[in-house]
């Protein structure tokens, strides 16, 4: 039983051709990143490839082995480079160049070499050269937990095996090579493996690189880009959430509203700069004092938030304070090299389960003792009283109703 090789070969350049298409197109819209432009080029040396063997029927041998083999080893760093891009965003090692270029100065001297030899010495070029990138996919790419990176991994580790085989085949079986054309049933299905599954990880690959698009827009769109945090939409989503979860469980939940003292003074003496500076040292050194549960977000300019689930009055007094100290104690330095002095007034509020609080109102509470401290010193954790604040808010919403209920009246 035999496969019509050049019914595989038709096949398998439609199938690059596709992918080179899809390419294209993905370089043009969403996709406009160098390991993904790099894919497509080797992409398109495959092509050529595919395109010289089953055209060596019709021109000088010497085309078709030089230029064809050459191309597929082309292919093959260009697959591997853009990998390399995508895990370490670092270029090839450096003894890997010079490696595709000597594979490339050797091909000329297999010229009167039987076929057989060849292709044992190809299918073995081919699979030295991919080696280096599957053990990368197997060690790294594996460790991302995507699945389609691991998609990858595994087609890249079963074109390379079966380059490897097919190498072997050559060499004790090499009867059954002298015709690229009228393979066995054996060596026709080591090339529709190697090359069809080289072809489904660039389609694997595609998809890693739209995914690592998405996250990094849906990082963009919930947390803010200087210091790191939650931004206040994200933060004020997670608070509702966690109170709606707090009422279920039967466990409180704090509020903390943070804001660095002086901030205006820290731009006006240092520049925007230090400003930066401080943000992103100040953030830091909130997160080391939190918990893994623990939420930090900025709501905006000085001013941060923490939302402390499973957290009673004297736990979220325990943890700002020791916030509070950690910024106290921070050591950031200016551009010209003198220290930046930073503190931290906060605002406490904690909702019991069954207090009914929402999360727009928790923030009110927050911030009036954020404001009480700030009146009275700064560098100071304030607890909000809920129940006494509530009857206030209660009786200013009541007077407005009011006044609203005599004008139409």
């Amino acid at each position: 039983m035999r496969i019509d090789v050049p019914t595989l070969l038709v096949t398998l350049f439609a199938g690059f051709l596709m992918l080179s298409l899809q390419l294209w197109m993905a370089q043009r819209g969403t996709l406009r990143q160098p390991e993904v432009r790099t894919w497509a080029q080797g992409g398109l040396a495959m092509l050529g490839g595919f395109a010289l063997l089953f055209l060596r029927p019709w021109m000088p041998a010497w085309v078709s082995i030089l230029v064809g083999n050459a191309l597929f080893l082309l292919s093959a760093a260009l697959y591997s480079r853009a990998v390399f891009r995508y895990l370490l965003d670092a270029e090839l090692p450096r003894f890997y160049w010079p490696a595709v270029g000597l594979c490339c100065a050797m091909l000329p001297a297999m010229m009167d070499w039987e076929r057989p030899a060849r292709t044992a010495l190809v299918s073995l070029m081919l699979a030295g050269l991919l080696t280096p990138v599957t053990s990368l996919l197997l060690i790294r790419g594996w460790r991302t937990g995507a699945g389609s990176m691991r998609s990858v991994a595994l087609m890249l580790v079963v074109t390379t095996l079966t380059l490897y085989l097919r190498s072997v085949d050559a060499m004790l079986r090499p009867e059954e090579h002298r015709d690229l054309l009228q393979g066995d049933l054996i060596s026709g299905l080591a090339i529709l493996l190697s090359f069809l599954c080289l072809l489904g990880a660039g389609f694997g690959f595609v998809l890693a690189c739209f995914e690592r698009v998405a996250l990094r827009m849906e990082t963009m769109a919930t947390t803010d880009g200087l210091t790191g945090c939650l931004n206040r939409t994200t933060t004020d989503t997670l608070l509702a959430h966690t109170l709606e979860r707090g009422r279920r469980e039967g466990s409180p939940v704090a509020f903390c509203l943070l804001d660095i003292d002086h901030f205006k003074r820290v731009n006006d003496c240092h520049g925007h700069q230090g400003g930066d500076e401080v943000l992103r040292a100040f953030a830091d050194a909130v997160r080391g004092r939190l918990r893994a549960s623990d939420v930090l977000g900025r709501m905006g300019g000085e001013e941060f938030a923490l939302v402390l689930p499973a957290t009673d009055a004297p736990g979220a007094l325990r943890l700002t304070e020791g916030v509070r100290l950690a910024v106290e104690q921070m050591a950031v330095q200016a551009g010209d090299g003198r220290r930046i002095a930073v503190t931290v007034s906060a605002g406490v509020v904690v909702a019991a389960s069954n207090s009914g609080l929402s999360a727009t109102r928790l923030y009110m509470l927050a911030d009036g003792a954020l404001y009480d401290a700030k009146r009275g010193g700064r560098n100071r954790v304030l607890l909000a009283d809920p129940t006494a604040t509530v009857r206030l808010i209660e009786t200013i919403e009541n007077s407005s109703s009011k006044t609203v209920a005599g004008n139409f009246s």
